[in-house]
């Protein structure tokens, strides 16, 4: 009995609202708080299906505005907080069910693209708030509706809650003196707060129902030896007015909503920054405005119908209509916004923007906002050293750059520039200079050959790039304590560049260039015999020469991404790619998708080549790791091999996730990082959501391989291999400025061998090959393209 069996009597946390784009949270005690984004890379945070999460302008390690507080108990805290009190009774709620954490009547919580609204029921009293970032702003909105079905008149309190953060997130949550630093004061609607540096940022929170009170102290809403589910100023039924000089500070304001039955009223609460003090209420009543609101709240549905409208797809599988059309894209430009910086799983201190993982993040979302994509390849070449090799992490808000010493940052730029270009047709941009980090400048070629240049003047023993202070697996650091150990992903990651800038050359006739390419590729070649072990590849050469994921251990014998990147890399025999995937589907595939390895040491021990610090099954050790997944249905399209390619990507759908969030734990709207393998004693609980590399790459695999619409320099390949019981598929999809509308028949033609298109139908006319030329696309806006396989 499998996994999915033994769970599919778990109860639903909730569903998806397709026609509203929206996953729909019916119960409040989901087994993790359950995340969504606001904004767009620039102010903006995340809120979970109770309100909690945290807010921050571009960075959130140096332009932190609210505080949060990870691995608190309880979970989840602080957050974006309204409380509700009745004065009659004296009872009082939370409509987001957290702080207070009172059973509602009723509770919906509907993340949607880009806002958050949650509703509840209590007592008779119905409560919505909506929350999101308008597009282009420095601020957040609360929509707050409030309406009495309880058949009697209601004197109310509402009260507002967040808890300020200093700035530098750091500071905040591992010393107790930036409080020292900490001013406050209430004026004229607004809570100001300010901490005493040469910053020039002020949070304000305000709203424009009427404030018959307020507390700036953390000390006096709270209260000694209480918390926020059951604050002294909720107990008492009002505030103290208090300020604050040299300590904790909050934004509560306390506004009396009187209700008359089956009355309803409405109020809007907002939280930004302003960079002058002066003039922070004036900035913050501005955003008050009502009707303008209504105009901001318009323009962000609108902003990601845009967005969405420049690749949508139906296919015979539900389950990939719903992820590759909202929110597989969606989570592609969350993540491109935010990087791996700042999420329920990660501290938004010393993430930034990394090199290796922006790099990747563009993959998902070049299609939509190219020119976006073209300023971050800049911004990130801009931390590359003139010898080639870069640093890891840029701060986005101040330009500063950590890191550095791996062996595989650089190498992702080649795959970030080429798929730009095929996309856009922009062969300038490879004539663009950009700065190095160590001074001096070049132009994105030169970035490029550079990097490549790095790697292969880095050499171990075996002529295999060396691991340096790590590579992808950054969990295999210690590999490599006594130097010299070699990267066999690496290595296939060098030969996998290379065969990228060889088809750039070819395409624009840089012939000497050319032949310098073909030279180092035939070199990564010459050393396949050195690095496969009868049935797949190895994964490196420890400090002590010796193989790693080889048969011949009882640990790590066999690593998915050696065997993925070798066939990616086009270098191995057909027999040898063959045989390595079939290897993989022997020894890594479970119910969840594949393994990053197996079997995992459940120990660690330099000496005995247990190099992974992680239990048995959890992360790079064991683990399932999409990202690499995603990897995997590429190779597998590569070689035809449509089935296996389909059930890799089907596999890891996290829809299919929906009726088994019990022991999934994480949303099953959003791609996770993670799940425990099957060593770890929580096989199939997942960890770290949202912000990862699976994103971008499963939308890469899915619509570029396994569908097969695929840019190229010089024109839109259609390329399907597709699950032999499909009957075809249809997609449109913007390229180069025109909506090419894609049908797809499956003409079930046993006899075909190849299974992919020989000639394609566009706009009537009969083309040969599977490639529609950039030339014909010209001066269109439209075009229809039919294929059969």
């Amino acid at each position: 009995m499998t996994i999915y069996r033994r769970w599919r009597e778990t109860v639903h946390y909730g569903y998806f609202d397709n026609q509203n784009r929206e996953y729909v949270i019916t119960r409040p005690d989901t087994p993790t708080p359950w995340i969504n984004f606001l904004g767009n890379g620039e102010y903006g945070g995340f809120i979970s299906n109770n309100a909690g999460g945290m807010s921050y302008y571009k960075d959130p390690n140096s332009k932190r505005i609210t505080r949060y507080k990870y691995n608190n108990l309880p979970a989840d805290r602080p957050g974006r907080y309204i409380y509700l009190k009745d004065m009659k009774t004296g009872e009082y709620w939370s409509p987001t069910w957290q702080p207070v954490m009172k059973t509602p009547d009723s509770y919906e919580c509907r993340h949607g693209l880009g806002y958050t609204a949650i509703s509840s029921s209590y007592g008779g009293i119905e409560t919505q708030i909506t929350y999101f970032v308008p597009v282009g702003k420095d601020h957040e909105v609360w929509k707050v509706k409030i309406r009495n079905n309880s058949g009697k008149e209601l004197s109310l309190k509402a009260f507002t809650y967040v808890e300020f953060s200093y700035h530098t997130a750091s500071l905040d949550l591992m010393c107790d003196w930036p409080r020292m630093l900490f001013n406050a004061d209430f004026k004229e609607g607004f809570i100001v707060f300010e901490s005493m540096t040469a910053e020039a940022f002020y949070p304000y929170i305000g709203t424009n129902a009427g404030v018959e009170g307020y507390d700036c102290s953390l000390e006096k809403f709270i209260g000694a030896y209480r918390s926020e589910s059951n604050p002294i100023a909720l107990e008492n039924g009002k505030c103290s007015n208090s300020r604050v000089s040299s300590d904790n500070a909050v934004g509560a304001m306390c506004c009396p909503v009187n209700l008359k039955s089956g009355e309803e009223k409405a109020f809007v609460v907002v939280l930004g920054f302003s960079e002058n003090k002066e003039t922070a209420v004036q900035k913050g009543r501005e955003n008050l405005d009502e009707r303008q609101i209504e105009k901001d709240f318009d323009e962000l549905r609108a902003y990601w119908d845009n967005f969405l409208s420049h690749a949508s797809f139906s296919t015979p599988d539900d389950n990939v209509n719903l992820m590759l059309n909202i929110w597989n894209q969606y989570q592609c430009k969350t993540t491109f916004d935010w990087s791996r910086f700042i999420s329920l799983y990660e501290r938004g201190i010393d993430r930034g923007l990394g090199f290796r993982d922006s790099m990747q993040d563009i993959l998902g979302v070049v299609h939509a906002i190219p020119d976006k994509v073209k300023a971050r390849i800049k911004d990130l070449l801009s931390i590359q050293f003139k010898k080639g090799d870069a640093m890891s992490v840029l701060y986005p808000a101040d330009r500063k750059a950590c890191g550095g010493g791996r062996s595989d940052d650089h190498l992702w730029s080649v795959f970030s520039v080429c798929t730009y270009i095929r996309e856009t047709g922009d062969r300038e941009f490879l004539n663009e200079t950009v700065p190095y980090y160590d001074g001096g400048e070049g132009t994105v070629l030169e970035h490029l050959e550079n990097a490549v240049k790095f790697t292969v003047d880095n050499p171990g023993e075996h002529g295999i790039p060396l691991l340096l202070l790590s590579d992808w697996n950054d969990t295999l650091a210690s590999i490599n304590k006594k130097g010299g150990s070699e990267s066999i992903f690496v290595f296939f990651q060098l030969a996998h560049a290379v065969y990228e800038l060889l088809l750039l050359y070819r395409q624009y006739g840089y012939t000497e260039k050319e032949r310098r390419a073909s030279e180092i590729y035939a070199y990564c070649k010459s050393k396949l015999d050195i690095i496969w072990d009868g049935k797949w590849f190895l994964r490196a050469f420890n400090s002590c020469g010796e193989k790693y994921g080889t048969a011949d251990d009882e640990f790590n014998r066999i690593f998915l991404n050696p065997q993925t990147w070798a066939v990616m890399s086009r270098l191995p025999t057909e027999e040898q790619a063959h045989s390595a995937l079939d290897a993989v589907h022997e020894n890594l595939m479970t119910e969840f998708g594949l393994l990053t390895h197996y079997p995992a040491a459940d120990f660690y021990d330099v000496e005995k080549k247990a190099y992974m610090p992680c239990a048995a099954g959890t992360k790079e050790n064991g683990g399932i790791f999409y990202h690499t997944n995603a990897w995997a249905v590429i190779a597998e399209v590569l070689l035809g091999r449509n089935e296996h390619a389909f059930e890799y990507y089907s596999t890891a759908l996290p829809c299919r996730r929906n009726g088994i969030s019990d022991l999934c734990r994480i949303e099953p709207y959003v791609y996770a990082s993670h799940i425990f393998g099957k060593q770890h004693p929580e096989f199939g609980a997942g960890t770290n959501s949202w912000l990862t590399g699976t994103a971008a790459w499963m939308f890469l695999a899915a619509s570029q391989y396994i569908l097969g619409i695929r840019p190229d320099y010089d024109g839109l390949v259609i390329d399907p291999c597709i699950p032999k019981e499909w009957d075809g598929f249809k997609a449109e999809r913007m390229f180069r400025n025109v909506r090419v509308v894609i049908t797809v028949k499956n003409t079930g033609d046993s006899k075909r061998v190849d299974k992919r298109v020989n000639n394609m139908v566009v706009d009537g006319n009969v083309l040969e090959g599977n490639k529609v030329p950039a030339a014909y696309l010209e001066e269109k806006t439209l075009v229809q393209v039919y294929a059969e396989i």
